[in-house]
Order: C-alpha cells, then sequence, then structure tokens
C-alpha cells in the first residue's frame, strides 16, 4: 500500500509503472464520478499554486480499480469503491462524501444499460436462483423479469409474483438454501421479495432525486456494522458479493424511516 501523498502527475507515473497507461483526463473523470476522492488543495505559495495532493490510500486504491477494469463501464468499479467504504469504515481510505458521489454513479441512470440491469437483478434475487429451487426455467424467467424491472424501475406486481411463485413451492429446499447462505435475511414469500425491490428501487430514485445525504448514508453503514459484526463468520465472499444491494435496501428503510413513506413505485 502506498502511504505517501501524490500529484496527479504521481497518479499517472503509478499507473505506467503497473503497466497501465493512462491520461489526467482518466484521473479527473474519475475524480468527478467518485472512483477517486477530491485530491487536497495546498496553499498557494510564492511561486504560485501548486497541485493538489491525493492521498497515498487514494493512490493504492487508484491502482486496484485499474486492475480491476475490464470495460468501459465504470459501474463494477463504483460497486468496488461502496464496498470498501461499508467494510472498512475508514474515511482516510473512502470518506462519506466520496462514497455520496460514487453512489450516484452506481445507481445511474437504470435505462442505460441492460446488461447492468441484468447484473443487478442477479445479485438481487442470487439466493432465488439456486439450482434446488425451481426449475431452469424458472430460474431464467425470474432473473428476465427481475432485470426489467431494474432497467424500467417499474413493474407489474401480479406478473412479478408468477415468476417468483415457483422459487418458494418446494418449502424443504427452500429451507436448505436458507441455511446454507452467509448473508442478510431472504424474503420467505414472493410478497416480502417485492416489498424487497419497491424500497431499493426507491432508494435508487432518491438518490437519483439528490434526496440522499451524507448524514443518510452514514445511517445506512453504521445500522450495517451494527448487524454484520455480531457475526463471527463475517465477512464471507458472500457477504462482499451482496453487499451494494443490501446497502440499498438499508438506505431505503432509512429513507421511509425519515420520511414516513414513499410514493410507490
Amino acid at each position: 500500500m502506498i502511504t505517501e501523498p501524490g500529484t496527479i502527475d504521481d497518479l499517472v507515473a503509478d499507473a505506467a509503472a503497473a503497466g497501465h497507461q493512462v491520461t489526467k483526463r482518466l484521473v479527473h473523470d474519475w475524480v468527478a464520478r467518485g472512483l477517486l476522492a477530491q485530491p487536497q488543495r495546498r496553499r498557494t505559495g510564492q511561486r504560485g499554486s501548486e497541485k493538489a495532493l491525493h492521498t497515498g490510500a487514494q493512490r493504492t486504491l487508484f491502482l486496484d480499480l485499474l486492475r480491476m477494469r475490464q470495460s468501459s463501464s465504470v459501474r463494477p468499479l463504483a460497486d468496488f469503491v461502496l464496498v470498501c467504504w461499508l467494510f472498512l469504515g475508514d474515511d482516510d481510505v473512502v470518506s462519506t462524501r466520496q462514497a455520496l458521489r460514487v453512489l450516484r454513479t452506481y445507481v445511474g441512470d437504470p435505462r442505460g444499460s441492460r446488461a447492468w440491469a441484468k447484473a443487478r437483478a442477479a445479485q438481487f434475487v442470487q439466493p432465488l436462483c439456486d439450482p434446488r429451487l425451481g426449475t431452469a426455467r424458472s430460474r431464467r424467467e425470474l432473473l428476465k423479469a427481475f432485470a426489467e424491472a431494474f432497467y424500467t424501475g417499474t413493474y407489474k406486481r401480479e406478473d412479478l409474483i408468477a415468476k417468483c411463485t415457483p422459487q418458494f413451492e418446494d418449502k424443504s429446499a427452500f429451507g436448505d438454501v436458507l441455511r446454507s447462505l452467509r448473508r442478510g435475511p431472504v424474503p420467505g414469500q414472493p410478497e416480502s421479495l417485492l416489498m424487497h425491490l419497491d424500497v431499493v428501487l426507491q432508494a435508487g430514485k432518491a438518490v437519483q432525486d439528490g434526496l440522499v445525504d451524507q448524514d443518510v448514508l452514514e445511517e445506512v453503514r453504521v445500522q450495517y456494522l451494527q448487524n454484520r459484526r455480531t457475526d463471527a463468520k463475517w465477512p464471507t465472499r458472500s457477504d462482499l458479493e451482496g453487499a451494494t444491494s443490501e446497502l440499498l435496501v438499508g438506505l431505503g428503510v432509512v429513507i421511509l424511516a425519515r420520511s414516513g413513506g414513499l410514493s410507490p413505485v
């Protein structure tokens, strides 16, 4: 891990040393999107202004993100930054201010990419796509229906319940799946699952509308960590993979509690 702060020139040099050819424009773009924090400004000296400094932790984060980058989409990178903020709870690594900006990047425009909507849906319904539940066809139909809901931001309740029902029919298998999971609570009925979906969609809308501030986000993190740190096996890989989805659920719950209710989807 890099400990010394550095200028934007140092970030570009770090990347080159690690085999990545990047430009200053990329650094500026990632700061604007929240993938990196705003660099710390320095006082103007007798020779004029000096370049702002990125912390050593942010320089390390920059290299981590470059290693992860596999496409032009920044949303997977935004997911990683959010998980760092949520799990580490260390503002020296990722501050809540940065997390709020990158959350807006993560949520983005739901119609921006069907592939992204499918990825979010797969994360959301992952426990219900276990091979022990339903049939291969019912699992495909379930994922397709939820991907459409994430893409459009709305859905027909009766149609989605019909898609969910086969996954809940075998109570014994469903119980086995629940016992094998190491993650947050899983709704036990189609109606409960749709309530979770409503909360997630409303949370995304609140982020888009600018209704989420740093205080709300910090409250969600505190509640998440309090609930999870009681588990001696936390965090597991499943916790990491489902963290952002749970973050949005927690965010929706906090917003509902503060506002007394949001408009229905």
